[in-house]
């Protein structure tokens, strides 16, 4: 491995761990290895780093020893592997920065896991599925490109980044012909086999692919014709995405990101209906209200506009509101729009019937909002990004650290849905489960939950067989009385998809703990 070896967390880390431990020890088997790992408590109220960095460290062991086998975690579908391993990648990035040399061993073990994934994946598939699936390939090898670039310049280490290059470079590519501009005036459709869908996830991961690829990329020297670091057409389709997005109308009354737009009357490119985003799915997830974050951060640190950080924090401060969070003494139990009781959770989760899609879009919306908080560089603009005064840093750092009361009650609820060996669970207000049974909550006016129940045939082009979801999709249906014990036995359970939620509402935590200091 291209770090030094150090013990795995070293002195200050072994011992918040052996205060922390309940005594004994659980065997965790996977089909690649037998781990001991020390039990963490079962509540914890959360208050500092020292208590939060190694819940962080002990998440993504387990995810590892519970999911991994060897070249990837067989488990997931192509889009969720694509996000475990962009969230694994930010972990690595935050052991590293918050843990220092003590934690270089824990890097290596995971580090080269990750390396495995490059191979595991399933390219092909994914290169035929929607456009934005694609898009999650894009930023997971650029993360890697993030992590590997600061901490590790060996010639190893940048054949390594030539080729998640080039990867980027190749699914941005063929992603970015999903951008139409004869239908809404602009704007991603979600894929090329289905009636024009515009929908916020793939237009929200276009943004932030797009600028990701101009800040992160350094080139492609693999693909034909070759390209520079930093070329203007992927800041330019930055801009271009998110000026459409922030402007077709795909907010709601709470301004929340609903879920996308069809064209009312289409039958073919000749014969395009209206042409105009007039039929509005008014479906609410978690994953929409996030990924724009972290293309907003990208395009103040490319600009230095403000209005992209600020329209970042309004979008923050409408989606806590809508877990009900009111301070952090005051939540409201009714069902909010993204939660309730102050906890972040989608409306499936109140009655276990997420497909696995939803099971992963908290850990999404999570590993974005931590892109975005991460706090500003000060000083002199050195190469592409962009510094701020420290007037700037200070403002949009106390914004974030005004976040701190939430991100720590949604990081309890979460560590609360652990079983005996460390797997989260994705329903983290149980209470709310126990009420959902009796008067469940609502689905918005106008929306057909495809993340659920699966793609409507209604959605297939003329002359086309009815449109049916992959195998796997679909989730299942409300499932009453709850397990009050652990409702998130239910449904689909435990999985690894939960299991990279609770990583990453941890991940948040730390930094925010961190950067408050």
């Amino acid at each position: 491995m291209r770090f030094s070896n150090h013990s795995i967390l070293g002195a200050s880390l072994l011992f918040l761990q052996i205060a922390w431990a309940i005594s004994g020890r659980h065997i965790l088997r996977t089909s690649n290895a037998e781990r001991h790992v020390e039990p963490l408590l079962k509540t914890r109220q959360f208050g500092s780093p020292q208590q939060s960095f190694p819940v962080m460290v002990n998440a993504l062991e387990v995810m590892q020893s519970e999911f991994w086998a060897g070249s990837n975690w067989p488990l997931g579908i192509d889009w969720t592997e694509a996000v475990f391993n962009t969230i694994e990648w930010a972990a690595l990035n935050s052991i590293t920065r918050y843990g220092g040399s003590n934690t270089t061993a824990t890097v290596n073990e995971y580090y080269s896991q990750l390396l495995n994934f490059f191979d595991g994946e399933n390219v092909s598939a994914v290169m035929n599925e929607k456009y934005d699936d694609m898009q999650w390939v894009v930023l997971e090898w650029l993360e890697a490109i993030k992590f590997l670039s600061a901490y590790e310049k060996s010639p190893q280490n940048q054949e390594y980044i030539r080729k998640f290059a080039h990867r980027s470079r190749q699914f941005w590519d063929v992603a970015s012909q999903g951008w139409n501009t004869t239908l809404c005036g602009g704007g991603m459709v979600w894929t090329w086999t289905l009636l024009p869908y515009k929908n916020a996830i793939t237009n929200e991961l276009y943004v932030s692919s797009s600028i990701g690829m101009y800040l992160y990329s350094p080139g492609d020297s693999i693909g034909s014709p070759q390209i520079a670091a930093h070329h203007p057409k992927y800041l330019n389709a930055a801009i271009d995405a998110y000026q459409w997005l922030s402007t077709v109308g795909l907010t709601n009354s709470q301004g929340l990101y609903v879920d996308g737009f069809h064209i009312a009357g289409y039958q073919n490119a000749s014969d395009p209906g209206t042409g105009n985003c007039n039929q509005r799915d008014e479906s609410i997830y978690t994953y929409n209200q996030g990924v724009v974050l972290s293309g907003l951060r990208g395009l103040w640190d490319a600009t230095g506009e403000e209005f992209y950080l600020n329209d970042g924090h309004t979008l923050v401060s409408n989606v806590i509101a809508a877990t009900g969070w009111i301070s952090p003494t005051q939540q409201n139990p009714a069902w909010s729009g993204v939660g309730s009781n102050g906890i972040m959770q989608d409306i499936c989760e109140a009655t276990s019937s997420c497909s696995q899609d939803n099971q992963n879009f908290k850990g999404v919306f999570f590993s974005h909002f931590t892109a975005f908080c991460e706090p500003l560089a000060v000083g002199e603009k050195e190469g592409t990004i962009f510094k701020g005064t420290q007037a700037q840093a200070d403002v949009h750092q106390a914004k974030c650290n005004g976040y701190l009361a939430w991100i720590q009650h949604n990081a309890q609820a979460a560590y609360g849905t652990r079983n005996s060996t460390g797997v989260y669970g994705g329903n983290w207000d149980v209470p709310a489960a126990d009420a959902a049974c009796s008067s469940p909550p609502q689905r918005p006016a106008g929306s057909s939950d495809y993340r659920n129940k699966g793609i409507p045939s209604n959605w297939t082009l003329p002359g086309q067989p009815a449109s049916v979801s992959n195998v796997g999709l679909i989730g299942t249906g409300p499932i009453c009385p709850p397990n009050t014990t652990d409702p998130n036995t239910l449904g689909r359970g435990r999985t690894p998809e939960t299991q990279a939620g609770g990583l990453a509402v941890i991940m948040a935590l730390v930094q925010a703990e961190k950067s408050s200091l």
